[in-house]
């Protein structure tokens, strides 16, 4: 549906620059769909949140105009070593605490929506899918491995962004995405207790299925707070 662009000011700043394909730019309500992104990101203040700057719509283009993120996304860094993530993790979920407070489920939470400014600090980015916890749940956004199965109240509940969050912990832990088979038991056997901690409880959080059976933030907080300092402690 959209290509993202390069681009940059008169005064040289970079910007990133999420365009409608040529073949959506007629159909009904897909310009609609990206205002509605912008609208949403320009309406929230977080600094692991991307921010939006413009909202183009011409009749030849319509664009989102965001800051440019060139540091890579979290996808580079799975199967490696705890440090080189963990605090982006934190930072994550620090960003979808956020959002839930304000009502709002991100349903599209993967490693690759997980990007890094020049200065190393994580943004979500990707808010097309987002939508008001409690409205009817639809199936949009990314690969099903990714997101669970139709919640049971048939609503969008934040446990979908836990669940998902889950799924990009797994990813982290052991190098790749839960097999269609079930998660991994493996990953509970790491080089330390916390990080073993953290793989308990995503292969907890994945066995629900639905995410009705998930750990809350403050349990998924506590347990990368532990795994953080075992981190700082280590030579």
């Amino acid at each position: 549906m959209t290509e993202v662009w390069f681009g940059s000011a008169a005064d040289g700043r970079p910007f990133a620059i999420k365009t409608l394909n040529s073949d959506w730019l007629a159909k009904p309500g897909a310009r609609a769909l990206l205002q509605r992104e912008y609208e949403l990101l320009a309406s929230l203040r977080h600094p692991n949140i991307v921010t939006a700057d413009a909202f183009v719509d011409t009749p030849d283009c319509a664009a989102l105009v965001c800051e440019y993120l060139g540091g890579g996304d979290l996808v580079s860094l799975a199967g490696s070593p705890a440090h080189h993530w963990i605090a982006a993790v934190r930072e994550l979920l620090g960003a979808l605490e956020y959002l839930h407070d304000r009502g709002l489920a991100h349903r599209d939470v993967k490693a690759r929506n997980v990007m890094f400014d020049s200065g190393g600090r994580s943004r979500l980015i990707d808010f097309g899918s987002a939508a008001r916890i409690g409205a009817p749940w639809t199936q949009r956004g990314t690969t099903a491995a990714h997101r669970p199965a139709q919640p049971p109240s048939g609503r969008v509940a934040a446990a979908q962004d836990l669940y998902a969050f889950a799924v990009l912990l797994h990813e982290l832990l052991a190098g790749r995405l839960p097999c269609s088979t079930g998660p991994d038991a493996g990953i509970e056997r790491q080089d330390s207790p916390e990080l073993a901690a953290l793989g308990q409880l995503v292969l907890g959080t994945l066995a629900s299925g639905d995410g009705s059976g998930i750990g809350s933030v403050s349990q998924f907080s506590n347990v990368i707070e532990s795994v953080l300092a075992n981190q700082s402690t280590q030579p």
